[in-house]
């Protein structure tokens, strides 16, 4: 590592959805089942020494079972409407429903109790101290062991009777149907003695009903005499038909002579003009009257040319034209006059023609209402008479009874012996105890690891801190009393996989090129010494001059590792104010914060440790820094802004989520670099970097005595 800046800060850590918990890991809790099965086979052996306990001491239960087939019974529609008239009829869901309800019944279960003498039987029903059972009693205490269930799709019922004796249950179902069969016999028979009753009267009530609809017919024939209320109403309808013809022609032909009149009307000045209305001009008698004059117009027209006006043709001939003359004006005015009378006779006859099938509509529509209510009385008449004969034939038929169904219920599978109980099931119940004990002691391994809040693997910690592994540190020491000295595998197992974790460190680090590395943690004994002191020694190793920095105030423990024996263990006192001190290893120094400890008990502030820190650049190629945990004490968060880069040391299955964070979050607070975090102190390590290593290791020559003394603390 150089002396060069240090890169940004990285982003917040990831604030869980529930906070001080890590991320779910699913590796881990596959590893936590793995390992804690012996959990999930206890509690799955109980649930099994329960069930095995229960499967032998509880009481034996029998069934016996008994299919039965409802028969659907026909019901008369003539009777529909009249109560209590219609029987019982088994055709739809819901009667077939009342049936099965109706085996398990409270009046059933009764008859059955007392054909059986079961109030009686010590074994059936315990006796009760104060006095005897009520019905109700009973009826819950047997109706617990009945069940019957409709088949669906099917007209069967399905009857399950149970009872700790299997001879008993056998007679129990054998008369809960034998009950239930005449118990409907009863209510049939009851059912149809009310059915007669009920005929009886409404016939009765009929009859006075035909009475009274024969008497309201004649009265209405009385009042009508002059209708013919049998006969259809042909002959009334064909006239009114006549009649609206006629009218129709008449209408046709006032509508013709009234156009020829409003012709008159505008010709009536000239009155030659009336010969041209219509067809009046193709008259034979009027075109020889104007063929006349036209003819003798002309000769008269030649006879001016030849004559004077007193010559006696001349005055012939005048005489004769104005003769035919006066003879046309006299026809055109006899026609316009005939059109004229002929016009208002027509409008006269319209108007007869209208009022007259207008007076035959309404008698037709009287005589049709006369008609419909006849109808209606005959019909009321005829239905009563019917209905009347109907109950007659019913009352006098001697089936009434005969025909109430009485074997609606068919038994097509009887009750038998059961020959071996069906409570307690010993495979079931076992077997159902076994996967609910290990489900729950799967359910009691997946809590404790979904409660443990420490952090384990790689991925967990990136996800659960928002930081980068940098590196992920194997376990050195399975002990716990392990000593910090033993510690510095780096110079004593240089090919082990806690060197080779040092070593990619110390690669992860290089990118951020810091002169000062600052090693902290959130709470004690997470390794931050450990990882500080081996990083420390694998820089010198390389040829940097290397300072480390103990500033863990309340537990310094690098110099004891560090100091030369055979100047014996000096702890503190062998390093003076803003001195440090040469090691055993070479190009590595130590000074110790021990000694700057004011008499008041305060570490130093920060601004001496800043000035601590440059007076280290200008003589040491890297500083490393071991600090107090930041969660114990607020010394580490004082001088971790002064360094390059800050590395959280994190120990598997130690740390806590939540004082992690709260590390996270007072280093940013105080805007501190920091680089990622060290997971120390891994269990799992990949399968195949240890073999290769191992193999590197088998592979390398074994040291002489003195090189192994050399490369020892």
């Amino acid at each position: 590592m150089n002396q060069l800046e240090t890169k940004p800060a990285q982003g917040d850590a990831t604030e869980g959805l529930f906070p001080g918990f890590p991320t779910l890991d699913i590796p881990k809790l596959i590893d936590l089942v793995v390992k804690r099965l012996w959990i999930a086979a206890a509690i799955f052996g109980v649930f099994v020494a329960v069930a095995l306990i229960y499967v032998f001491t509880a009481e034996k239960i029998y069934e016996s079972n008994a299919l039965i087939n409802i028969e659907s019974s026909k019901s008369d529609g003539v009777f529909s409407g009249i109560k209590g008239g219609r029987q019982t009829s088994y055709e739809s869901l819901d009667s077939l429903k009342s049936i099965a309800a109706g085996l398990t019944s409270g009046s059933a279960i009764l008859r059955v109790v007392d054909e059986l003498n079961l109030r009686d039987d010590a074994t059936f029903m315990p006796p009760k101290k104060d006095g005897p059972y009520a019905d109700a009693e009973v009826v819950e205490f047997l109706g617990d062991r009945l069940s019957s269930e409709l088949i669906r799709g099917e007209r069967n019922i399905y009857l399950s009777v149970r009872d700790t004796d299997p001879m008993r249950a056998k007679k129990i179902a054998t008369t809960v149907i034998s009950e239930f069969r005449e118990l409907l016999r009863e209510q049939n028979a009851e059912v149809a003695e009310k059915t007669r009753q009920t005929l009886i009267e409404e016939s009765k009530r009929q009859a006075e009903r035909v009475d009274s609809a024969e008497e309201a017919l004649q009265k209405f024939r009385e009042e009508y005499p002059e209708i013919p209320l049998d006969e259809e109403s042909g002959v009334l309808n064909q006239k009114y038909l006549d009649l609206q013809a006629i009218a129709s022609r008449v209408a046709e032909e006032a509508s013709r002579l009234e156009a020829e009149y409003n012709q008159l009307l505008e010709v009536k000045d000239d009155p030659e003009r009336i010969l041209e209305i219509g067809d009046y001009s193709e008259l034979e008698s009027i075109q020889k009257l104007i063929l006349a004059r036209d003819q003798k117009t002309a000769e008269f027209y030649k006879i001016k040319q030849q004559y004077t006006e007193l010559h006696p043709v001349y005055q012939s001939y005048q005489g004769d034209v104005k003769g035919l003359e006066q003879q046309v004006l006299q026809s055109a005015i006899a026609l316009g006059e005939s059109i004229e009378t002929r016009y208002f006779s027509a409008l006269e006859r319209a108007k007869s023609a209208k009022e007259a099938v207008k007076a035959q509509a309404g008698e037709n529509l009287k005589a049709e209402s006369v008609r419909r209510q006849f109808r209606t009385l005959k019909r009321s008449r005829e239905a009563a008479l019917a209905t009347y004969d109907r109950l007659l034939e019913r009352i006098e038929d001697t089936s009434v009874t005969q025909n109430v169904d009485e074997t609606v219920i068919h038994t097509f599978s009887p009750p038998m012996v059961a020959p071996k109980p069906v409570k307690p099931k010993k495979t079931l119940t076992v077997g159902v105890a076994g996967i609910l004990g290990g489900m729950c002691g799967l359910g009691v391994i997946l809590t404790i690891g979904l409660l443990d809040r420490t952090l384990t693997s790689k991925r967990q910690v990136e996800s659960t801190l928002g930081l980068s592994v940098l590196s992920e540190i194997p376990m050195a020491h399975p002990d716990q009393d392990w000593d910090l000295k033993e510690s510095i595998l780096v110079t004593k197992s240089p090919n082990s996989l806690v060197s080779e974790g040092f070593r990619a460190l110390r690669t992860s680090l290089s990118s951020f090129t810091p002169r000062s590395v600052m090693f902290t943690s959130a709470m004690a004994d997470e390794g931050k010494s450990f990882c500080a002191a081996n990083m420390a020694v694998l820089q010198a190793q390389f040829g940097y001059r290397t300072l480390l920095v103990d500033a863990d105030f309340r537990s310094p423990q690098l110099a004891r590792v560090f100091t030369d024996p055979k100047h014996g263990d000096s702890g503190h006192a062998l390093v003076p104010q803003n001195h440090c001190q040469e090691t055993v290893v070479p190009n590595l120094f130590l000074i110790s914060m021990g000694r700057f400890m004011p008499d008041g008990g305060e570490p130093i502030n920060g601004e001496h440790f800043a000035a601590m820190l440059w007076e280290a650049y200008a003589n040491f190629d890297c500083v490393i820094i071991d600090s107090s945990p930041l969660c114990l004490v607020s010394d580490g968060l004082t001088y971790a802004r002064y360094a390059d880069a800050v590395v959280l040391v994190v120990k598997s299955s130690f740390t806590q989520t939540g004082p992690a964070q709260e590390a996270i979050k007072g280093l940013r607070r105080m805007r501190a670099p920091i680089a990622g975090c060290v997971l120390n102190g891994i269990t799992k390590v990949d399968l195949a970097k240890a073999q290769y290593v191992n193999r590197t290791v088998s592979l390398l020559p074994r040291p002489t005595e003195t090189e192994a003394y050399h490369t020892t603390v």
